[in-house]
């Protein structure tokens, strides 16, 4: 039907302008016009690897347009020489005509050049042939005799309206005509492609291409009226033979070859016989011969780039300057694909690939307006209006391409994108680095930018905590360090699994900042990176030079991170040499932490370790709850189950707590057991242990300046302060009052608790064991029940007042040692011991030895231990 007919000119007409809007606009930029056409404009604004991908697919766009431009010559030669029709004609025919054109080509440019005029001639009379013929056939200028005049009305009003609903027949639709016109639009490049030749490529690229898309709109728009308009249906579908089912002339499909001829000797004005088949032929075969010219051309700029080593051999000119060794390579291409033979297979191939470069261009040109790239520089750039309209157009022509690409096959639209993308990765696999810079850079970096500033304004909810690690340790000048911390590198990528990305600094000790101090540091970086890869770490590598590990630590811990990008969580390694340096310095590592916000894990052990010796079941992993932090501790462990190494391990967990009893203590424990499953985190094992006061007392000394922080950050950010896993010791025995007062509980038998999910009947397997153990010297006393708890007559110091140290000496350590043997006699054995970190009582040298003294003894005997301190600042909402 016409108006159908008009839809797939208008379709096509469309994405041609549009992608001739974009061509013009990247041309007009400058520095991006070359012998390399289209496919130099793309590769040079969204990278070597998407301009490669798309100059191969461009390649063999121009490659299959010469084959179908060969087989319709065949076409044309078999309707005006019926006695040219044999088994496989087609093909053969195909094939010699595509050897003589490539020898045309392979003889150089002065002989196609020569030529040009010849075929423009041959071109406008075709034209002039058709057009005069449809004005003077009427029913008085045609022979009864001839088949089919009684179908031929001449130009009729009447049959203009019939002939406006569209008239398939079966297994032809909207797509097949799509499809078969479409490639009547594909050569708004070639001003593109002869760019090196033209006098002012900007302005000429864009008046000659819009005025050849212009003419070509109003000269296939009036065809298709004046066809409409001539004759029936019948008639143009070829179905006025009694023995045959309509083939088309340019299509291949369920037309006779008989029926194409008697339309066109019947209907086009032939001064002499069959001129109109001879004109059709030598402009078939002269677009022919350019796609010919145009294709080897562009493959050995790919080559010439040397993108892929694969191209390097098409990268070599003759003596003449041609580039023969890429046009026998495209000769042989089109050879094999002339052998299919069939336009209605080769036409949606072809409109696929036209398609597919032209939508990246499109994207091209979108992407480089849209991040403003200082290497784009068309006329209209500081026009709001401009660019705006410009954007309109570049996205339209890339929706209209892959409308295109849809409704002629969706099948063939999916293969070819599947091509693309197939090519894509091979080249960006085999692609070399080159030096040009890409819009892929820029769009990455938008949306980097944009992605930072709204995960900073997300990140003072706090919600949904992960550990974004910052890993600390230092060498000294003239040594290596990394291969003693893969350990610590490789606890950090366990971690991981809570989806944080890793900053990995070192420390290089260095009084000087010479050039040996940066060339070592460089090459430290260098390691650092080669180790997170193997290990799958995502972040950063970053190595300071600074006098001391203190002063250097300090110096990333304040500087580390962009945007949303912040460590929260610094990874130290636990010093082993007993020297007040290294304890000083790890100290003030601490507070320098503890200053920024910023949680601290200080592993012990951890730099040796072994994949394969955490794997089994019979690992464990002992969470010990020292008062604090409890919740941070248990989602630690969590996440480090997650990883492949740890999932076998079972986690059991150790809470201390002082002046309750054992059946409060023995609620408290059934809380935390049963908070844990319904959380659906894990079934644990919990032993509360009832400690004296002595032995926690470096835990206890400042808990109400803790917990009062705490609440005070949760509700300066509009949260509540109940939390969704218990953080404080007390908030187990907070939970067990209220529900022991607001509901009566069920009577245990055990200490195993088993509760329903969701609407369902069935039951949870039961949880874990819960036990109570008194390692308490005194006997409890019920007047002082009440556990740690800020009595309520206790005036409350300020949020920023530091509390003085522990009232004890512990440099007897007789109360640690106590503990230590608690410690030791259940966690021995385990894999791995994570447990609070006290708050660091001071600066001082003789304090710090006293701190660090406290904590070797409490872990003496552990295989590995991870020291967790929080910064009261981690909110996790488990309530989904």
């Amino acid at each position: 039907g016409i108006w159908q007919t008009l839809c797939a000119v208008l379709l096509s007409f469309a994405a041609a302008f549009c992608t001739t809007c974009a061509m013009s606009s990247i041309a007009s930029s400058g520095g991006l016009v070359s012998s390399g056409g289209p496919y130099y404009m793309i590769s040079r604004a969204l990278g070597p690897v998407v301009g490669a991908t798309i100059g191969i697919m461009y390649w063999l766009a121009i490659t299959m347009l010469s084959v179908l431009e060969c087989l319709g010559a065949v076409e044309a030669l078999a309707m005006a020489a019926p006695s040219m029709r044999f088994p496989g004609f087609r093909q053969a025919l195909g094939s010699a005509s595509m050897a003589l054109l490539a020898l045309a080509v392979w003889g150089g440019m002065n002989i196609v050049t020569k030529l040009g005029l010849l075929f423009a001639l041959v071109v406008v009379f075709t034209l002039f042939s058709f057009y005069l013929g449809l004005f003077m056939t009427g029913p008085g200028t045609v022979s009864p005799d001839v088949p089919g005049s009684e179908y031929i009305t001449g130009l009729s009003w009447e049959t203009f309206q019939s002939n406006w609903s569209p008239h398939y027949d079966s297994n032809v639709g909207f797509g097949t005509v799509l499809s078969l016109f479409y490639p009547c639009f594909t050569g708004i490049l070639s001003g593109a492609n002869r760019a090196d030749v033209l006098k002012d490529p900007p302005r000429n690229i864009r008046i000659g291409t819009f005025g050849a898309i212009v003419f070509s709109f109003f000269l296939y728009t009036s065809f298709f009226l004046l066809w409409g308009s001539v004759a029936t249906d019948t008639y143009l579908k070829g179905n006025f033979l009694d023995d045959h089912h309509a083939r088309r002339l340019s299509s291949g499909g369920d037309i006779s070859e008989e029926a194409g001829r008697l339309i066109v000797q019947t209907v086009v004005w032939n001064p002499f016989p069959n001129s109109a088949f001879v004109g059709i032929i030598i402009a078939s075969l002269s677009q022919s011969l350019q796609c010919l010219i145009v294709a080897p051309r562009l493959l050995q700029n790919m080559a010439k780039d040397r993108l892929m080593p694969a191209l390097r051999p098409l990268e070599k000119l003759s003596s003449s300057g041609e580039p023969v060794h890429a046009l026998l390579f495209t000769y042989l291409a089109a050879a094999l694909l002339v052998l299919i033979g069939e336009l209605e297979l080769v036409a949606p191939l072809l409109s696929m690939c036209f398609l597919m470069a032209y939508a990246f261009m499109n994207c091209s040109c979108f992407a480089l307006t849209w991040l403003h790239s200082s290497t784009w520089r068309p006329s209209w750039i500081h026009q709001r209006r401009w660019r705006l309209l410009n954007l309109l157009s570049c996205g339209s022509g890339f929706v209209i391409c892959i409308t295109i690409m849809i409704l002629v096959h969706p099948v063939w639209a999916m293969a070819a994108c599947l091509i693309a993308i197939g090519l894509y990765a091979f080249v960006n696999w085999k692609v070399e680095a080159k030096e040009w810079g890409s819009a892929m850079d820029g769009i990455t970096f938008r949306l980097a930018l944009s992605a930072l500033v709204q995960l900073e304004q997300s990140q003072h909810q706090h919600v949904n905590w992960r550990p974004q690690v910052l890993i600390l340790y230092r060498i000294q000048k003239d040594r290596q360090g990394i291969s003693s911390h893969e350990g610590n590198l490789r606890f950090a990528s366990q971690l991981r699994k809570g989806r944080g990305f890793c900053m990995v600094a070192c420390v290089l000790e260095s009084q000087e900042r010479d050039e040996q101090a940066q060339l070592q540091a460089a090459r430290e970086k260098q390691v650092i990176k080669d180790i997170m890869v193997n290990e799958g770490i995502e972040g950063f590598a970053e190595v300071v030079i600074a006098p001391s590990m203190a002063e250097g630590a300090n110096y990333i811990i304040q500087l580390t991170g962009i945007g949303g990008l912040v460590p929260n969580t610094v990874l130290v390694d636990w010093p082993e040499e007993s020297e007040d340096d290294m304890f000083l310095d790890f100290v003030k590592i601490l507070g320098f932490a503890s200053t920024a916000e910023k949680a601290v894990l200080a592993v012990k052990g951890l730099k040796d370790m072994s994949l394969e010796d955490v794997k089994g079941e019979q690992s464990t992993i002992d969470v010990w709850w020292m008062i604090h932090d409890g919740g941070f501790l248990i989602l630690l462990s969590w996440l480090l189950t997650q990883h492949r190494n740890w999932r076998q391990s079972q986690i059991r967990v150790f809470t201390l707590a002082e002046n309750v009893s054992e059946d409060r203590a023995k609620a408290a424990g059934e809380v935390l057991s049963r908070t844990l499953r319904e959380r659906r985190l894990f079934d644990v094992d919990v032993e509360v242990i009832l400690a004296d006061d002595a032995m926690i007392e470096p835990y206890t000394y400042d808990w109400t300046l803790r917990v009062e922080g705490r609440h005070h950050f949760l509700s300066s950010r509009g949260q509540k302060t109940a939390e969704a896993i218990p953080w404080e010791i007390d908030d187990l025995f907070v939970v067990d009052e209220l529900t022991a007062t607001t509901e009566a509980r069920p009577p245990q038998n055990s200490t195993r608790s088993i509760c329903s999910v969701g609407s369902g009947a069935a039951a949870e397997p039961p949880g874990g064991l819960v036990l109570v153990s008194d390692c308490r010297e005194e006997p409890f006393d019920e007047c002082r029940r009440g556990h740690v708890m800020r009595k309520p007559n206790e005036s409350l110091p300020s949020l920023g007042q530091r509390l003085p140290m522990p009232s004890h000496d512990f440099t007897n350590l007789e109360s640690c040692t106590r503990l230590n043997q608690v410690v030791l006699s259940r966690s021995s054995e385990a894999e791995l011991v994570v447990l609070n970190l006290p708050q660091q009582w001071g600066t001082e040298a003789p304090q710090a030895r006293a701190f660090m003294a406290y904590c070797n003894a409490l872990t003496a005997g552990l295989k590995r231990v991870v020291f967790v301190h929080s910064s009261g600042h981690e909110v996790f909402d488990l309530s989904n």
